[in-house]
């Protein structure tokens, strides 16, 4: 499973010693339903700027991380472009539980609660993170952001298992660690500009991470492969070509791995093989997963690369 952060331990990638259902739900993220929309760069800096001395207020009143705060409400919400935030006021994905008495908004059939103004959610936020489940992540710093992430995923704040890694790469992503020795404009003005010299809009600089011996990053949210591209200066064709893929003008899903690098024609290590666990896998998510070109995956198992696969069936890594 994936290492936990603590206090005085940066973040080590792990993803080779997942199992194989945690593996798929990598790549089949559960965190989807809430925004299914894209999201600019500059909605995200927009967001950031027009919430941020509300997170800074609950950092001040409440201990909770301005960082962990504003990464959720960015995630939760799109940026506050999905349907519970415009419908609901809700940033927070915060569900209706037995004890809400409140307004609430229904998505599917999960019930959401509906707030008057999105500060009401704000405050709901801290207020529900102040509760019994949540308890021992007000033991940590409000420097250590990574312990906090992987706190909320570990006392069940989302089912996704990247979570944690989500938030963080949020944060280093778009430099919101910088937020915590700030001090809110006003206690009692959420909304009220916050002039801070320690956040700027960033030039955004993906944390590189290595895995069977490749590079890649995690897509955040308002990532575009073109943004990436020039990043990490490469053309275009070729980060698609590395991540086999056609459309450039899909945006890549939060959390998505990105590989910088060319991927092997086989996989590396102990892995020989793969079973797949649901219908909906593919062999380019399996491609991605073991960092292998997904046209060698395909010969591999004697398959068309778009070739439908079935739960049970087993996939050959290596030839």
């Amino acid at each position: 499973m994936f290492k936990i952060y603590n206090s005085n331990r940066k973040y080590i990638d792990n993803f080779l010693n997942i199992n194989k259902k945690t593996a798929f739900c990598i790549i089949f993220s559960l965190f989807f339903n809430l925004f299914a929309m894209s999201v600019t760069r500059e909605e995200v800096y927009n967001y950031i700027d027009k919430y941020k001395n509300a997170a800074l207020i609950e950092q001040h009143n409440n201990g909770i991380p301005a960082s962990i705060t504003l990464a959720q409400g960015l995630l939760e919400s799109a940026a506050g472009t999905s349907r519970l935030a415009r419908e609901g006021n809700n940033h927070f994905g915060v569900k209706c539980h037995r004890s809400y008495k409140g307004d609430s908004t229904h998505i599917g059939t999960t019930c959401y609660r509906k707030y008057r103004t999105v500060h009401d959610s704000y405050l709901d936020h801290s207020r529900f993170l102040k509760g019994k489940r949540y308890q021992e992540l007000f033991t940590l710093s409000i420097t250590d952001y990574a312990g906090w992430a992987h706190g909320l995923k570990r006392c069940g704040y989302a089912t996704d298992p990247l979570y944690a890694e989500k938030l963080i790469n949020m944060i280093e992503t778009y430099g919101l660690d910088k937020l915590v020795t700030d001090k809110p404009s006003k206690v009692d003005k959420p909304h009220e500009e916050n002039k801070s010299e320690h956040w700027k809009h960033p030039v955004l600089r993906h944390p590189v991470k290595r895995r069977h011996g490749i590079n890649f990053i995690m897509a955040v949210l308002g990532d575009t492969y073109q943004d990436i591209a020039s990043e990490f200066d490469l053309k275009l064709n070729k980060l698609l070509d590395y991540n086999d893929l056609k459309n450039a003008n899909q945006q890549p899903e939060v959390g998505d791995i990105i590989y910088v690098n060319k991927k092997h024609n086989e996989a590396q290590g102990t892995h020989d093989q793969y079973r797949v666990n649901d219908d909906a896998e593919t062999l380019w998510h399996i491609s991605q997963m073991f960092g292998i070109r997904l046209k060698d995956l395909a010969k591999i198992n004697n398959l068309k690369p778009d070739a439908p696969l079935h739960k049970g069936d087993v996939i050959k890594l290596k030839r």
